[in-house]
């Protein structure tokens, strides 16, 4: 380890740490939304944070060996853009979640419309019944 770290790299490799061992006994421990895909990549990306964390001049190595020369605003970019890449899919999937609800909602209203089926809820025992006006 490198002489005089300071409290935030000591804090940051912690808690980098911490969500590298949470992470394995969610995976360990048979967590039913904790694939082996969503395991793999927290671990990658945490223990990315606890190398750097500990071992900052290892970006400007990367940076080197990766072609950028000695600017590490390069590699800033290029995480950057893998957040937003993330992100876009991350709104991807919830539309398609959207549209698939709404989907699923529009069917059930019209099974129960076409069955002619009151919709469940406290209104439901008037629901479908006709008014008759009593004539003296």
């Amino acid at each position: 380890m490198t002489a005089g770290l300071s409290i935030f790299q000591l804090l940051l490799a912690a808690i980098a740490l911490a969500y590298i061992v949470a992470g394995a006994v969610r995976f360990f421990g048979g967590a039913y939304h904790q694939t082996l895909f969503r395991f793999l990549m927290g671990t990658a990306l945490w223990s990315a944070v606890l190398v750097f964390s500990l071992f900052p001049d290892v970006s400007h190595f990367v940076s080197l060996k990766l072609g950028f020369g000695d600017n590490l605003y390069t590699l800033i970019f290029i995480g950057f853009v893998i957040v937003f890449v993330a992100l876009f899919k991350l709104l991807a999937a919830v539309e398609r979640l959207e549209q698939s609800v709404t989907g699923i909602v529009r069917n059930e209203a019209l099974s129960r419309l076409a069955d002619h089926a009151p919709p469940p809820g406290p209104e439901s025992g008037t629901a479908g019944t006709m008014r008759r006006d009593r004539q003296p």
